[in-house]
């Protein structure tokens, strides 16, 4: 999902010049709405670019150094790029912190632990009066299952 920003945040995360982020916009290699640029066209860009530029120098041996530094930048704005991907992701909700996902399932099993340890108190004199095994299984069965709606399961 791109992501519009000013043309100075775009060119400070891409590693470039203001300026060639709006010449890139004028050229059509990124995305543009509402005078703000495309952060994530902007990215792969300015990657295909230093891609390009390190298979010029692979057959270079004078080049190593430089061709070294390419790749690690190559390497640095992927990274950049997923991370801003991933925080757009996380605005738009299609993401969802780990801590907070880990809290819900320890209140849900809080909760499913302290509802179904009840049930013996609350079933106990209910349940010796009953003679038949499948009525004491029915009449389980039915607290459980009222049980796991209350809890939000299904029945």
């Amino acid at each position: 999902m791109e992501q519009y920003l000013s043309a100075a945040e775009v060119a400070k995360a891409v590693g470039v010049h203001y300026r060639t982020i709006e010449n890139w916009a004028a050229q059509e290699y990124l995305e543009r709405d509402e005078g703000k640029y495309g952060l994530i066209s902007a990215l792969r860009h300015r990657i295909a670019q230093l891609e390009d530029e390190v298979m010029g120098l692979k057959d270079n041996p004078k080049a190593e150094l430089q061709l070294q530094k390419l790749k690690e930048e190559v390497a640095e704005r992927r990274a950049i790029a997923r991370i801003k991907n991933m925080k757009a992701d996380l605005l738009e909700g299609k993401l969802v912190d780990a801590g907070e996902v880990l809290d819900l399932w320890k209140n849900a099993i809080a909760n499913t632990k302290a509802k179904f340890i009840n049930l013996p108190a609350k079933l106990a004199l209910e349940l010796s009066g009953m003679d038949k095994p499948e009525d004491i299984q029915a009449r389980l069965a039915q607290v459980i299952n009222e049980a796991l709606v209350e809890l939000g399961g299904e029945d």
